[in-house]
């Protein structure tokens, strides 16, 4: 299987072009875990054997078929080189949810089939439909039939337009509640609300943050990514004897980091290094103009460049264990999916100081080595001078996806809960 080059999970996220537009309306079924016509609820696999119990035999667990059958209904979309599409889809299967890969139309649909009590919904505005408005509408006309729960990606900066934030406004004022991925978007997400005007969130005392897991670069799991971290044989052409290479990983867009990166390499060229700029990732579509642009700075700046495109999972981490020095200069970043990326791949990337820089690297210490505009070249040539600065993971990478999994049930498990709060006690006096 090919995954999402970058496994950017939100404003940084996802793969090979634009962001997808509305899909055709075709659900569809793929896998052990998603659900379709004709597939079995209870947790039977793609073949329509029973999964056997922990003690072998044949019968299913009654205790995992109500686990399972208590988790929503997840749907996914079907741009399975989305980041946002593709983190849903690892959270559905980590939890062994039920999956339907289609659009909120099929969710109700799929719902009033199977009887499910809830649907959950990964939703960046980029999603579901042709424009913000469009997107949020979709959402909100399936909450509105079914109980539905989102976690809400690329949460609106406060200088975005006033349609993004007026669609997220209308999505969690629709929905039972929502989930982000750092305190960070939470904070966003309150700046949302009080500049659109007549905005509120009857679920926000149940929203909860979630972050965004590290997930294992296949096959190495996160526990061995530190001894794993040196490059090997693969799809990374050979350098010439002397260059080195810097690498941004993602899709390529303005305010990425990519011409910080190359200014920095023209000062380290112009100290007598062979530097070439190595964009782990394809272009945005629209911004096929950046790449001229990046690609003439470069070259001004004697330094060399090099876009790699969409990548399949080995070649991604062949790449990422390759580089000489990991970086990640996004400048606006709510959450990013690509920063625990380099983490799995056993890197410590250079990490551009902000917000939501800081909250991860206090959720994994030593897993970033933080810089601001004035330090970039400096720690480029620490890097440079000691590789190892940027070849060890943090001590502790979770969450890990399954600690994200169970995080998940247990909000679900409350955000859903039926049970009537018990009376008050009646104490008989002695």
């Amino acid at each position: 299987m090919t995954r999402d080059l970058t496994r950017d999970l939100t404003r940084d996220a996802g793969t090979g072009g634009a962001p997808p537009g509305p899909t055709s309306g075709d659900a569809r079924a793929v896998g052990p875990s998603t659900v379709g016509p004709g597939a079995d609820p209870s947790g039977a696999d793609h073949s329509g054997r029973p999964q056997a119990d922990r003690t072998g035999t044949d019968r299913p667990d009654p205790a995992e078929t109500r686990r399972r059958a208590a988790l929503p209904l997840h749907l996914v979309h079907d741009d399975a080189r989305h980041g946002v599409a593709l983190y849903a889809r690892q959270v559905a299967e980590a939890l062994g949810a039920r999956v339907l890969v289609g659009t909120p139309a099929d969710a109700v649909a799929e719902a009033r089939r199977t009887g499910a009590d809830s649907v959950h919904v990964h939703w960046t505005d980029r999603l579901f439909g042709d424009s913000s408005a469009e997107s949020a509408a979709a959402v909100v006309a399936l909450a509105a039939q079914v109980p539905t729960t989102l976690t809400l990606h690329d949460v609106p900066q406060p200088w975005a337009g006033e349609d993004r934030a007026a669609a997220y406004a209308e999505v969690v004022r629709g929905v039972r509640t929502w989930a982000v991925n750092s305190h960070h978007e939470a904070d966003l997400l309150a700046g949302v609300l009080d500049r659109v005007p007549g905005a509120s969130a009857p679920g926000a005392l149940r929203s909860t943050v979630v972050h965004l897991p590290v997930v294992p670069l296949d096959p190495v799991d996160p526990a061995d990514a530190a001894s794993a971290a040196e490059p090997g044989d693969g799809a990374v052409p050979e350098a010439p004897a002397g260059r080195v290479r810097l690498a941004l990983l993602g899709f390529v867009y303005p305010d990425k980091g990519h011409r910080e990166l190359v200014r920095a390499a023209s000062a380290l060229a112009e100290e007598g290094h062979d530097v070439e700029v190595v964009a782990l990732g394809a272009p945005v579509a629209g911004h096929d103009d950046l790449l001229d642009e990046l690609a003439a700075r470069a070259r001004t700046g004697g330094v060399g460049w090099r876009v790699t495109g969409y990548l399949g999972d080995a070649d991604l981490a062949e790449w990422m264990r390759a580089v000489d020095v990991p970086v990640t200069g996004h400048r606006h970043v709510s959450a990013s999916g690509s920063m625990n990326s380099w983490l799995a791949a056993g890197r410590r990337p250079l990490a551009l100081d902000g917000p939501y820089v800081r909250e991860v690297d206090a959720l994994r210490p030593g897993g970033f080595r933080l810089y601001d505009d004035d330090s970039l070249v400096d720690e480029l040539r620490a890097a440079l001078a000691d590789p190892s600065r940027t070849r060890a993971a943090a001590d502790d990478l979770r969450p890990l996806l399954s600690d994200t999994a169970r995080t998940y049930a247990a909000w679900w498990a409350g955000v859903h809960r039926a049970l009537p709060h018990p009376p008050q006690p009646v104490l008989e006096p002695w």
